[in-house]
C-alpha cells in the first residue's frame, strides 16, 4: 500500500511539473539593440569638476545682489560667469563663520542665461592672526541646469578653496577687513 500511494505521488508531480512546463514558454531574451531609444537605461552624467576664480564685491547689496562674482573654468565645457548671493546675516572675522548662498554659472555673454546654480550652505574656517588666508567648504544641490549640463540636474555639488582678506579704508580714515578673493574647485557628483 504504502508503495502505491508513493508510486502515485511521484506520477502527479512528474505529469504537474511536465505539464507546467508545456503551457510555460519563456519570453526570449531582449537585446538592447532590439529597442527603441526610449527603453534604453540613461547612464548618469559622470562627475563635472572646475575651477572657480572668484572676487569679493564690498558694494554689493546683499541679497539683491551677487557677493561673489568671478568665472569658473570647466575643462571640457569652457569658461563662464559665476555669482553668489549670500543669504545668511553677514558676519565680519571669525574662527568658523557658516553661511548659506545661492550660485549660478551663467554665460558671459548673456548674464541672464543660467546653465546652473542651486543652494549651498558652508562655512569659511579662519586662521587666528587676521587678515591671514583661510578656507571654505560648501555643499549643496543643483536645482537649475539647463544644456549642456542637464545631466547634473538634482545632484550633489561640493566647492571648497582658500579666501583671501583685504583693509579697506572707509571715508572716514578707518580700516575694516573684508574678503577679497576666493579661487578655489567645484565638484558635482
Amino acid at each position: 500500500m504504502k508503495d502505491l500511494i508513493f508510486a502515485s505521488l511521484v506520477t502527479i508531480t512528474v505529469i504537474i511539473f511536465f505539464g507546467c512546463q508545456e503551457e510555460a514558454t519563456l519570453a526570449p531574451v531582449a537585446n538592447q539593440s532590439d529597442q527603441g531609444p526610449e527603453f534604453l537605461a540613461k547612464k548618469p552624467a559622470a562627475n563635472l569638476k572646475g575651477e572657480m576664480d572668484l572676487q569679493f564685491d564690498v558694494f554689493a547689496t546683499w541679497p539683491e545682489e551677487p557677493v561673489w562674482v568671478g568665472t569658473i573654468t570647466f575643462e571640457e565645457n569652457g569658461t563662464y560667469g559665476m555669482r553668489f548671493f549670500h543669504l545668511s546675516e553677514f558676519k565680519g572675522f571669525s574662527q568658523a563663520s557658516p553661511f548659506k548662498e545661492y550660485f549660478e554659472v551663467y554665460d558671459l555673454a548673456d548674464e541672464d542665461k543660467v546653465y546652473l546654480g542651486g543652494p549651498d550652505e558652508g562655512v569659511t574656517t579662519t586662521a587666528n592672526k587676521p587678515p591671514e588666508d583661510c578656507t571654505y567648504r560648501m555643499n549643496g544641490e543643483i536645482d537649475q541646469a539647463l544644456p549642456p549640463f542637464e545631466g547634473w540636474l538634482g545632484r550633489q555639488v561640493h566647492m571648497s578653496g582658500t579666501m583671501t582678506w583685504q583693509f579697506l579704508t572707509l571715508p572716514d580714515g578707518s580700516e575694516i577687513l573684508v574678503p577679497e578673493e576666493a579661487p578655489g574647485t567645484f565638484r558635482i557628483n
